[in-house]
């Protein structure tokens, strides 16, 4: 199971939302957390 690498919360892949990003899909618990991904990818990429 995919984790929401801003909060850390495991997720479903069914019901996570989706983000891809440099080649990768990220899932996210919220629309919130992927804003805040977006904003800061360098911080949650490396």
């Amino acid at each position: 199971m995919p984790i929401d690498p801003v909060c850390g919360i495991e997720l479903d892949e069914e019901l996570a939302t989706i983000y891809k990003y440099n080649g990768e899909i990220y899932y996210f618990c919220c629309e919130g957390c992927k804003r805040i991904f977006i904003k800061k990818a360098d911080k949650y990429t490396k």
